[in-house]
């Protein structure tokens, strides 16, 4: 007789995950038996008949071990992947990043290129998805100066998965004596880009929303000189809108200072 399943449930972060992924590992279950199901506050998730749920408690020290496990004992290049399915919002994540370390502590380096297992292809499309995405915002983000003595830049997006860190990292390094913010209004974080070089990325609260908004609810010179040079540079007879839909997605749009009249 089969084992019934075994549904670790924990909170829908990086940390979370890891947890649960820590605690199935340590149980010595049976990997075809486990899956790892995190929680989002609010939302509702069915109950599956037959099956033994295990709450979940977050910590920072188990996460950590299991991430310096899969470095040590997998790969780097395995690491990499279950960190980048880690910024994902895909809703089998869970169980896809615990299949993939499991195979892997037995696989070994190997574990990133054995795309006949169903669990390496799905974390190898999460991945590219996440990467695409953090490529998008890297191409389409629209800074707007929100304070000028000293001058502090801000953008915001909203992104489908916690491109933030990528994001933040690439103008990092081109905007490195720079202020700047980038506002992540999807997942309520925002990073924080300080002259010296530093960056931290927090989560926000009401009020944290509320005064970055305020932000740029301020109409620029410069965001309206760049519509109109924006507009003065479009030649009528060669407009496609059906290849600029292609090229440029109307969802990364919404927050690109040469669309937001059209808003």
């Amino acid at each position: 007789m089969e084992k019934p399943i075994r549904i670790y449930q924990c909170e829908n972060s990086p940390d979370g995950i890891l947890s649960a992924v820590f605690e199935a590992g340590v149980s010595g279950y049976g990997h075809d038996y486990i899956k790892i199901q995190p929680l989002t506050s609010g939302c509702t998730y069915n109950i599956e008949l037959f099956s033994e749920y295990i709450k979940v408690e977050t910590s920072a020290k188990k996460a950590g071990n299991v991430l310096e496990t899969i470095e040590s004992r997998i790969s780097h290049e395995a690491y990499f992947f279950v960190m980048s399915a880690l910024l994902s919002e895909e809703e089998d994540r869970g169980n896809v990043i615990y299949q993939f370390v499991t195979y892997g502590f037995t696989i070994g380096p190997g574990i990133t290129k054995a795309l006949q297992l169903e669990c390496v292809s799905r974390i190898f499309e999460i991945k590219r998805r996440v990467h695409n995405e953090a490529h998008f915002y890297k191409e389409f983000i629209r800074f707007q100066e929100v304070k000028r003595v000293p001058s502090v830049l801000m953008a915001k997006i909203e992104p489908k998965n916690r491109v933030l860190t990528l994001v933040t990292a690439h103008f990092a390094d081109r905007f490195n004596a720079e202020y700047f913010i980038i506002y992540d209004k999807s997942h309520k974080e925002a990073s924080f880009h300080s002259a010296d070089g530093s960056s931290i990325i927090k989560i926000l609260t009401d009020n944290d929303e509320r005064r970055l908004d305020s932000l740029l609810d301020v109409n620029e010179q410069y965001a309206d000189l760049w519509k109109i040079f924006f507009n003065s540079i479009a030649v009528e007879e060669r407009k496609n809108y059906k290849l600029q839909r292609g090229n440029l997605a109307l969802h990364y749009r919404k927050y690109m200072t040469e669309f937001m009249e059209n808003n």
